[in-house]
């Protein structure tokens, strides 16, 4: 299969990409080319922004990937940007996401207001409804992702990528995860040990 992954070549994407390849799959990384990553050399890379996909159509086309995994996306922009890009190109897209869709983080971070849910968590347990949670997170002080904080939002990706009609997508929302430096993350946040 012919994989292309957006923003393979850092946090978690290396191990993707070298997982995938090693799976047999012929897989090109685009990225913008400021983070360095040790890939397999069968790997191709595209070098180019997020923000001017619609500029890369031709070699989208040419390249003709199964599956777009993208690893990055930030806001509900990123995610129809994608879908539009790929649209009669590719068969699915694939986006991460994240646990702090579900209102058990934002009971936990302060944002939401109730009894705590049911654990353990399903993939149908309830979503926040309040929507953009690192703003009020983040409001006068350091932000993970500068001047992306403010339209970070997992749930209104999800929409995005779940609700086109034309091109099928699929949403993995990861757990806490840890990198092999030591570094937790859930959704935008970060802790380094």
């Amino acid at each position: 299969m012919r994989v292309l992954v957006i923003g393979g070549t850092f946090f978690i994407g290396p191990g993707v990409v070298m997982r995938l390849e090693e799976m047999g799959h012929e897989v090109t990384v685009f990225h913008r080319g400021k983070t360095s990553a040790d890939l397999p050399p069968g790997v191709k890379h595209l070098l180019g922004d997020r923000r001017d996909l619609e500029d890369f159509k031709g070699e989208f086309k040419r390249l003709s990937p199964d599956v777009v995994l993208d690893m990055f996306p930030f806001s509900e922009q990123d995610a129809r940007t994608v879908m539009s890009a790929f649209k009669g190109i590719a068969r699915r897209v694939v986006a991460i996401s994240s646990q702090d869709v579900y209102r058990a983080f934002g009971l936990v971070q302060g944002i939401e207001f109730g009894p705590p849910d049911p654990v353990p968590l399903t993939e149908n347990a309830p979503l926040r409804k309040t929507l953009y949670p690192y703003r009020a997170l983040f409001q006068g002080g350091d932000r993970p992702y500068p001047n992306r904080s403010d339209d970070y939002e997992k749930i209104l990706v999800e929409q995005a990528v779940m609700g086109d009609p034309d091109l099928p997508g699929t949403v993995l929302r990861l757990p806490m995860v840890y990198t092999a430096r030591g570094t937790a993350r859930i959704g935008s946040l970060k802790w380094d040990f």
